[in-house]
């Protein structure tokens, strides 16, 4: 089969990826960058390779995630690793990187730690656009400490992940960004096949979504220079409890930002 008939199978139609997604499935199957998808449409593939592309379709169609096939993923421009024991990074939370990198640029900060840091995907995310900063991270979950940490090595970025429970041996930082588990157990709009395939403990937490939300509110005061600042992503109708949250514990300037869909996705304050 050529690159264009496996691209018109029923297999591809079917797997129902978008334009990035196939991309990336002949990209790390085949070898092919973007332009060589194009000029090369009407090349023969590889009995084997063509073999491939479409069990990887069969996967998907049975409700796999694509980035847990391939073992890839991309995030803010980065290529990460990453398996069925970490949480699958979303476009959604690039909103976290984008307003955590404007604070840095704005305030000067120079230390930055990333809690629940699963794949690595925002702090190295952030050290890749703030090379100066010193960014460490953290996780409880030792298979996604390891997954941060060949992620770090592939991409030459110097951030250190240590497994922790939130703030448990830290010490100060002048802004904390966090992504933590924020899915009630019982939210009914969350998709089957992501309860399926990704890990529980990255996804959900008590109390309808904020049990975890309310600790690190609770704690990362202590672990704050004076002036120092809070971004935390969390759903989008949980904005007001989130805020009202941190206004009842005496955070300052709390803002929620909008992710690229227009919903409340990220809310940032500063220190008591």
């Amino acid at each position: 089969m050529t690159l264009a008939e496996i691209q018109r199978s029923d297999s591809i139609r079917a797997a129902r990826w978008t334009q990035s997604e196939q991309q990336l499935v002949f990209s790390e199957v085949l070898g092919l960058t973007l332009t060589e998808q194009i000029l090369l449409a009407e090349s023969p593939i590889a009995d084997s390779k063509t073999e491939q592309v479409l069990d990887i379709a069969q996967r998907s169609i049975a409700g796999e995630p694509l980035a847990y096939i391939l073992g890839v993923t991309y995030f803010d421009g980065l290529k990460l690793a990453i398996d069925s024991k970490v949480l699958i990074p979303r476009p959604d939370t690039e909103t976290l990187v984008e307003v955590a990198s404007e604070m840095i640029s704005n305030g000067n900060i120079q230390s930055v730690h990333d809690l629940c840091t699963g794949s690595g995907a925002v702090a190295l995310a952030i050290k890749a656009r703030h090379p100066g900063c010193v960014v460490t991270a953290s996780d409880l979950s030792e298979y996604a400490v390891r997954c941060m940490a060949q992620n770090a090595t592939a991409l030459q970025l110097d951030v250190e992940c240590a497994r922790t429970d939130l703030f448990e041996g830290l010490s100060q930082f002048e802004l904390i960004t966090a992504n933590p588990p924020y899915i009630a157990w019982d939210d009914l709009e969350v998709d089957a096949n992501v309860v399926a395939c990704e890990p529980a403990m990255a996804l959900f937490s008590d109390h309808d979504g904020l049990s975890l939300i309310q600790r690190i509110l609770k704690i990362a005061p202590n672990h704050l220079a004076k002036g120092g600042a809070l971004c935390l992503e969390h759903g989008y109708s949980q904005a007001h409890d989130v805020r009202k949250l941190a206004i009842d514990l005496g955070w300052q300037s709390v803002q929620t930002l909008q992710d690229l869909a227009g919903r409340d996705r990220v809310t940032r304050m500063h220190k008591p």
